[in-house]
């Protein structure tokens, strides 16, 4: 059977092991941050907990690893300096 020219074919994606993505759908954002749902990371979205994702026509909603990262950051009191993460401690002084 022949497949037909004009149908675009369909394979999975896949990442390998330890890799993820500069940019990512709901589902991959929400297991970076390891919230236990799609939905308790969209709430968080909603409240500003984690960044909104870029938005663009024809194209998925998608988020950007290293915008969710200086979320965790932010949500974790850590600060980036000069290429390396510290704690900001400035609230126990």
């Amino acid at each position: 059977m022949r497949e037909d020219a004009n149908r675009p074919r369909t394979r999975p994606t896949w990442l390998p092991i330890g890799c993820w993505p500069a940019e990512m759908r709901a589902e991959t954002a929400a297991g970076y941050v390891d919230e236990p749902s799609v939905n308790s990371f969209m709430v968080k979205v909603e409240r500003g907990i984690y960044c909104q994702p870029v938005r663009m026509t024809g194209c998925l909603p998608k988020w950007n690893r290293e915008k969710l990262d200086t979320d965790l950051r932010r949500r974790h009191n850590l600060m980036a300096v000069g290429g390396e993460v510290v704690e900001d401690i400035s609230d126990l002084i």
